[in-house]
Formats: C-alpha cells, sequence, structure tokens
C-alpha cells in the first residue's frame, strides 16, 4: 500500500523449508525481506555494506558458520535477533533460542511485537491458563462513541458478576478516567478497583512496559478484558511502525479474542470503513472481526444507511455487523454524572442495546 511503511527483514536460517515460511509470511504482511543469507560469513558481509542496520534478523541455530561472540556482538549492538532453534537440545548452547513458529499469526505476533524492543526477544515467562475473553473496540474515525461503548460494554459484563478488567489504551486521548470521575487512573501501575467486580487500567509512555507484563496477568486473573483502543488510522502503518502508540495494536493483533470497529454510517464513517476493510485483507490478526454501526437512527431512512454500512464491511466477512442506537440525552447524562449509563439511567434505550451487545462477545 502506498502508505504503509516498510519494515525490513534479514534472513540467515539454513532450512530452505521454514526459511521460505518466514519470508513468505512477512512479505506477505508487507515487510521487506532485504537478504537470505545462506550461512554466517555471507550474512556479516552483507550486514557490514547495509546501512542503516535491518529492523529485524532472523537465524537459525543451524546456520553454517555461526559464531556465538558475533552473534552476541550483533545484540549488543541494539539489533533485534530472533534466534529459532533446530533441535529441542540447542536451547543449552542458546538460551534465548526460541522454537520455530508452526503457523503464520505466531510468526507475525512475534515479529510485531518486537518492533521496539532493542534485544532478542526470550520466551515469556509461564502463566497460570489464560481464562479471559479479550474485546479491543476501536474508532474507525473520532467521534465514533468506541470509548462509551467500550466503559458500557465492561460495566455491563461486570454486572453479570464476571471479573472485568477496562483498559485505556487511546493514548493519543485516553478518557476513561474523566468519563468516570477517577483520580490517579494514568499513574498507577496495577490494576485500580472502580467498582464491584470492575477494574481499570490506563496505559501510558511511562507505564507500556509495566502494561504489558500486567496484561499477560491479566489473562488468567479476570474473566473479560475489554479494551479501547481509540481510533485507528492507517492501521498497516501502525502495525508496521515503531512508535510506543502502536504497541497496544500491536498486542491486540496477537493476543485478543475479537476486535469491533465502531463507524457512524455517514459518508466519513463509510469512506474511513472502506480504508480499514482495504488494509484488513492484507494484514492477518489473530481476533475476529465486528463491525458497529454507532449512532444508527431509528425509522425508514436509516435502513438505506444500514444497507450502505452493510455492504461497506461484508466484503471482509465479519464476524457480526451490529449496531448502537443515537441517544445524545442518555449520553449527555452520564457524563455529566461521571458514571455508566446503567448508573445514570438503567432504562434507558442506550442502556438496554448495550447489555444487548455485551450479550453477543463470544457467543
Amino acid at each position: 500500500m502506498a502508505n504503509a511503511i516498510s519494515t525490513t527483514v534479514v534472513t540467515a536460517i539454513h532450512g530452505s523449508d521454514f526459511e521460505s515460511f518466514c519470508a513468505s509470511t512477512l512479505y506477505s504482511q508487507g515487510w521487506n525481506v532485504l537478504h537470505r543469507a545462506l550461512d554466517w560469513n555471507s550474512l556479516c558481509e552483507y550486514l557490514d555494506e547495509l546501512e542503516p542496520a535491518p529492523d529485524v534478523l532472523l537465524i537459525s541455530t543451524d546456520l553454517e558458520g555461526l559464531d556465538h561472540q558475533g552473534l552476541d556482538e550483533l545484540i549488543a549492538d541494539g539489533m533485534k535477533v530472533f534466534i529459532f532453534r533446530k533441535r529441542d537440545e540447542d536451547i543449552l548452547d542458546f538460551p534465548q533460542s526460541l522454537a520455530e513458529p508452526q503457523v503464520a499469526l505466531e510468526l507475525i505476533g512475534l515479529i510485531r511485537g518486537s518492533i521496539r524492543k532493542p534485544m532478542v526477544r526470550s520466551a515469556l515467562p509461564v502463566v497460570a491458563v489464560p481464562r479471559a475473553h479479550v474485546l479491543a473496540i476501536a474508532g474507525a474515525h473520532s467521534g465514533a462513541g468506541c470509548t462509551s461503548l467500550t466503559i458500557n460494554i465492561a460495566v455491563e459484563l461486570s454486572l453479570l458478576g464476571k471479573k472485568v478488567l477496562v483498559i485505556d489504551a487511546n493514548s493519543s486521548a485516553p478518557a476513561i478516567a474523566i468519563l468516570l470521575g477517577q483520580q490517579g487512573l494514568h499513574s498507577s501501575k496495577s490494576f485500580q478497583k472502580i467498582s464491584t467486580h470492575l477494574w481499570a487500567l490506563e496505559v501510558t509512555q511511562e507505564n507500556i512496559p509495566d502494561s504489558l507484563l500486567l496484561l499477560e496477568s491479566a489473562k488468567s486473573e479476570f474473566d473479560y478484558i475489554v479494551l479501547d483502543g481509540g481510533t485507528v488510522t492507517e492501521l498497516a502503518r501502525v502495525l508496521r511502525g515503531k512508535r510506543w502508540t502502536g504497541e497496544m495494536l500491536v498486542w491486540v493483533a496477537s493476543h485478543a479474542d475479537e476486535l469491533w470497529f465502531v463507524s457512524k454510517s455517514n459518508r466519513l464513517g463509510l469512506e474511513r470503513l472502506r480504508r480499514i476493510r482495504e488494509e484488513l485483507s492484507e494484514n492477518s490478526m489473530k481476533p475476529t472481526i465486528s463491525f458497529v454501526q454507532s449512532m444508527s437512527l431509528p425509522g425508514k431512512r436509516s435502513a438505506n444507511v444500514d444497507e450502505a454500512f452493510s455492504a461497506t464491511v461484508k466484503a471482509l466477512k465479519p464476524r457480526k455487523i451490529l449496531h448502537y442506537p443515537l441517544d445524545a440525552r442518555a449520553i449527555g447524562a452520564a457524563e455529566s454524572e461521571q458514571v455508566s449509563l446503567f448508573d445514570s439511567n438503567e432504562k434507558s434505550l442506550l442502556r438496554k442495546s448495550v447489555a444487548a451487545l455485551a450479550g453477543e462477545i463470544g457467543g
């Protein structure tokens, strides 16, 4: 795509089948495979002449002539290196080596998560079996209503007696703490309880390393994790980029169960959806994709708008196409009181609609 950033990769993998799998998988996601070294000497010769260094280097433990000291020097220089072990016993000589990914999404997730990390990525510590269902909600454009939907979906799930974590990952305009009247949420380095069965976490540039570690434990501590991803533009660029602001979307792409894109069905919203549709068709993700038409109006006129919305997203074969009606009075009252729709007026049309949407999760 014309506006996509190109992430550069060099491979130095002995086995032709695994090397072909790595190169073709990354190429399909828009990464630029600069060189495919056949042995350690040819790799060093290529890297000596390359400026700047590649974003990522993939090496297999059975690469002919592989030099431990030279490898350590590459890592010490800050090169992002993945070492894949050919045999289980190779972990004795290469303790930071990883098992070879078996499917494309596993490899894509590893590489995406490495872009901002200066050292070789080691295996994650063993944690308890994950139980959380992870739902990420993102806006196709500003003002789509994804933050309000995130808050109230999380509240509805907590009202069912489920242990829920709501995450504000909208780095450009965090709002959950403001809308719920929570103080100090941005400075917390752990989950902050805000009501019965409901906890919150706000991700910032300062706490993102801690937040990513917390999310690993959260998957086994909570029943649901609901994440506000804010407005997503230039999806491909974010997934391949190097800015910390895209780190949570990278995490979503590899760990979430569902991703809902929220959009109005006006001209701007439909155009943004078309762009997201194109980018999703070229970028693999773990979560299933659904689309939520926000602020839809009742009546005959909206039926045509619904058809336009559905026609725009059906090409992606989404898991679901959902609706989130317009109720400015209910939203205004809840925001003024800094509470959820349930606490403001549990009988409002909008609150009932959100409760119904909560019932769609995982179903």
